[in-house]
């Protein structure tokens, strides 16, 4: 087992959590560009699913990865930027699925996301399936790994 030791100009898991939102570095060049579909939920509510296409080269059968944010989080995120840079650099198609309340617009259900929350995940990766040819990977932060996990 490997002995975590921080770095002495990083003390602490508050520091080490707030650093890395604040100051850590999102991309190379650019920042992502995302296009935004509304999926209806079959309880009337909606989940706004932010895309990075491919590129014009990397074919149909690229694999899409798919990433579930945390708590608060979205496809602006420190991490979800990295992510999307990183599947650009890699001609990786990219999403994220935001949470209901998270997408930028009040949700019309009563229902809400929460930490234990897992059942959407199925139904958001079998429409994501359902219109990528290639394959799909799915990776969550904090939250979004829980719920990952759980399903």
């Amino acid at each position: 087992m490997h002995d975590y030791r921080s770095p002495r100009w990083l003390p602490g898991g508050n520091l080490q959590t707030i650093w890395p939102a604040l100051w850590s570095r999102r991309h190379d060049g650019s920042a992502p560009v995302y296009r935004r579909v509304r999926w209806d939920t079959p309880d009337g509510a909606f989940i706004d699913v932010h895309s990075q296409h491919l590129p014009q080269d990397a074919g149909p059968a690229a694999p899409l990865l798919v990433l579930f944010h945390g708590l608060e989080g979205s496809s602006r995120s420190h991490y979800a930027e990295a992510f999307a840079a990183h599947a650009r650099a890699q001609g990786l198609a990219f999403a994220v699925p935001h949470f209901r309340g998270c997408g930028g617009a009040i949700n019309r259900a009563p229902r809400a996301y929460h930490s234990g929350d897992y059942e959407e995940i199925g139904w958001i990766l079998a429409r994501l399936r359902a219109k990528h040819p290639g394959p799909v990977l799915a990776a969550g932060v904090s939250l979004g790994g829980d719920a990952l996990l759980r399903w």
